[in-house]
């Protein structure tokens, strides 16, 4: 991929996260350990968007987009974690094509905070396993 396509599909995907854990959050109220996760992993991704958009010098105005609700908790972690892994590959990609140390630094703390983003939905979808 080229910057230009790294840099729309790492602002996309955060609008994408945040959309979905906003939507999941509100569709599964009675699990309150995940809502409560994923209305922080929102509002982290939503401060996080302007800070993107200074970095690359784009525009982030965010669009709320319609976004279908997952069909069960299990099914929304299992969504965010995937999201959380590609994004992780596209900071890791950003961080081989951009120049400036600090951005490349920038890039490498959003691409670890996804990993460790990834451990913690793993660790909630495990407890949602484990019989009562």
């Amino acid at each position: 991929m080229t910057l230009k396509e790294l840099v729309r599909a790492s602002i996309c995907g955060e609008m994408e996260d945040i959309t979905g854990c906003e939507t999941d959050a509100e569709a599964f109220p009675k699990a309150v350990e995940v809502a409560a996760y994923l209305n922080a992993l929102a509002a982290e991704k939503r401060d996080r968007l302007p800070d993107l958009g200074r970095i690359f010098k784009e525009g982030t105005g965010f669009r709320q987009r319609a976004k279908h609700v997952s069909r069960s908790v299990e099914a929304a972690l299992r969504a965010r974690a995937l999201r959380a892994e590609k994004a992780t590959a596209v900071y890791a990609a950003l961080v081989r094509v951009m120049n400036k140390p600090e951005y490349k630094e920038a890039m490498n703390v959003l691409a670890k905070r996804e990993l460790a983003i990834v451990a913690e939905l793993k660790k909630l979808l495990a407890e949602l396993k484990k019989p009562a």
